[in-house]
Parts: structure tokens; C-alpha cells; sequence
């Protein structure tokens, strides 16, 4: 029987002093429930969706990112990995997304935020994000916060660091494994923030927000070389991920992070990888909205096949 832990306790902050919620075993495959951020009043949910909303949507979230968690992996010690492996996603029937009117990216003033400000509530069906009556979107599920616990100090799960936290990349879905480095006993991973689907930058500041049941399995690992802050390797890339202000800065974090990782894993001299990467880098920024900016910077592995 696969152990299951459910969307409460919610956690809004990835901290060391998070009580464990559930405890599972290298390798072991759990089930996460995790629980939509709060979103718009009913009044934007048509009629049609307000049953499904009803059952998958609670105005009880106290803040953005509710993690459904704290889950403690046994032989996780400090200076370890661990990698995250999201087996599949089973996304809710609804969702929404909103638009304050002004964020980081689009500030406005008070008289223009108002006027500028939207949400609208969808239904998720299949593979599809049902947008509009004439407008359909294809879902690409992701886990848009996973983290471990920092060191010392609590992060909110809206922040991203070294630690993981609300990267929202959209890689993070069925398939994927994101590696982070161990800071406490335990790890303590925190999950939350599904999205059904999300574009580049999260430029209004949500994703399609959903809840959904994730099935993952966590496995243990050395620390890699020179790795600083997560990675994703999902079947056809790997990514390293970083987040700072500004843009630029997050960037080279990121690049950085690849570097190293393709000096340790493929042997290639830094030199050399800033050559190669020079031609088939693929890099972007996932969100801009957050109080830092998240990159990603990766390379397709058919092409680090050819350095072994």
C-alpha cells in the first residue's frame, strides 16, 4: 500500500523547525496531496465549475504557497543529496489564475492597478487547460516549489536559494528529478505550488494554480562535485537552476552551476564547456515576479552523450 500524506498541515515557510509529517524510506514511492494557493472570491467561478471548485479549493490557505509538509527521509544527512523523482501528477478539474493589476514586472499605480486587475477560474480536463469557450490550452503539469529545509534560518516558500523553494520550472513534472543538496537530517522536503500549465517568466504572477496528487519517490546520493544549488535532469536535459536580482546575476549562477556540473559528470575543462555552451546553451528565465529571479540554464543530453 503506497502511504499517502494529505494537503494539511500546510507549512508557509521551509524551516529546519518544520515538525515531519510524514516519514518515508529511500526509494520508497508516497503519495503528496498538495492544496491550491488561495485564489479569487466565487463571484469569477462560473456556475458550471463552482461544485468542483467547492470540493478542490479552500479559502482557508493563510498565505501563497502552502507546502503540504515537512517529509523527513530517513538517512538524509547534511552534505548529502537527495533526488526528487516525480513519477506522476493527477491535477484537480479546476483552476485559476489572477492578475493583481501591478507586480515586480508591470508596477502601476493605484487608480491603473485597479483597472488592470483579472482572474478567471478554468477547468483542467485531460491534457487540456479550458481557457475559454473558443480557447484551449495544453496543460503541462509542474511542481512549481520544491525544497528542502535551509540550514539555520526559516525561507518563506515564496523565495528561491541553494535550498530549491518556489523555482517554478517547468520542467518539474511527470519524469523529472531534482536534485538538491541536503542541509538537516531528514532533508525535510516541502512540495506545493502545482500549476496545470505556466509561461515563461509568470509574468502576472500566478500559473494556472491547481491542486493536484503527486506520486514521487525520493532517492539518496553523494554530494556531486561542485554542486551549489539544485538541478534538474529530466529524460532529454539537464538544468541547473539559480535565482538572484537581477537578471543577469541569476544567470550566471545558473550557467555556473551547469559548468560545473559538466566539468565534473563529462570531464570537459570550464574553458572548454563556456566553447560548447557558447553554441546549444538553453537558458531562460521561468519566473520574474518573485522577490528573485529564477534561471535556468541547460543543454540537451544527446549532446553530452558525445563527450563519454
Amino acid at each position: 500500500m503506497i502511504r499517502r500524506q494529505g494537503p494539511s498541515p500546510l507549512y508557509y515557510e521551509a524551516s529546519p523547525n518544520n515538525r515531519p509529517t510524514l516519514r518515508v524510506e529511500p526509494g520508497e514511492v508516497f503519495e503528496v496531496v498538495t492544496q491550491m494557493n488561495r485564489g479569487p472570491d466565487i463571484s469569477v467561478v462560473p456556475d458550471d465549475l463552482r461544485d468542483d471548485w467547492s470540493r478542490h479549493h479552500s479559502y482557508e490557505v493563510e498565505g501563497a504557497n502552502p507546502s503540504s509538509g515537512a517529509i523527513w527521509v530517513r538517512g538524509a544527512e547534511p552534505g548529502m543529496a537527495i533526488e526528487v523523482v516525480i513519477e506522476d501528477m493527477e491535477l484537480a478539474p479546476v483552476g485559476y489564475a489572477t492578475f493583481a493589476g501591478s507586480n515586480r514586472l508591470f508596477p502601476s499605480t493605484p487608480v491603473t492597478a485597479s483597472d488592470l486587475a483579472a482572474a478567471r477560474a478554468v477547468r483542467i480536463r485531460g491534457d487540456d487547460v479550458i481557457w475559454d469557450r473558443g480557447l484551449t490550452i495544453p496543460a503541462r503539469p509542474m511542481v512549481g516549489m520544491v525544497a528542502v529545509a535551509p540550514a539555520h534560518e526559516a525561507q518563506s516558500t515564496i523565495r528561491v536559494g541553494r535550498w530549491g523553494g518556489n523555482m517554478d520550472v517547468q520542467e518539474v513534472g511527470p519524469g523529472a528529478r531534482v536534485r538538491l543538496v541536503v542541509n538537516v537530517p531528514g532533508a525535510l522536503l516541502h512540495l506545493g505550488d502545482v500549476h496545470a500549465v505556466q509561461g515563461d517568466g509568470e509574468i502576472g504572477g500566478t500559473g494556472v494554480e491547481t491542486s493536484a496528487l503527486l506520486r514521487l519517490r525520493v532517492e539518496l546520493a553523494q554530494r556531486p562535485a561542485g554542486m551549489m544549488w539544485p538541478r534538474i535532469v529530466t529524460p532529454d536535459r539537464i538544468f541547473a537552476v539559480a535565482a538572484d536580482r537581477p537578471a543577469e546575476s541569476a544567470f550566471r549562477s545558473a550557467v555556473g552551476e551547469l559548468i560545473r556540473w559538466i566539468h565534473a559528470d563529462y570531464g570537459l575543462e570550464p574553458r572548454e564547456a563556456v566553447l560548447l555552451l557558447s553554441q546549444v546553451l538553453e537558458a531562460r528565465a521561468t519566473q520574474v515576479v518573485n522577490p528573485t529571479i529564477t534561471y535556468v540554464a541547460g543543454v540537451r543530453q544527446e549532446i553530452l552523450r558525445g563527450l563519454l
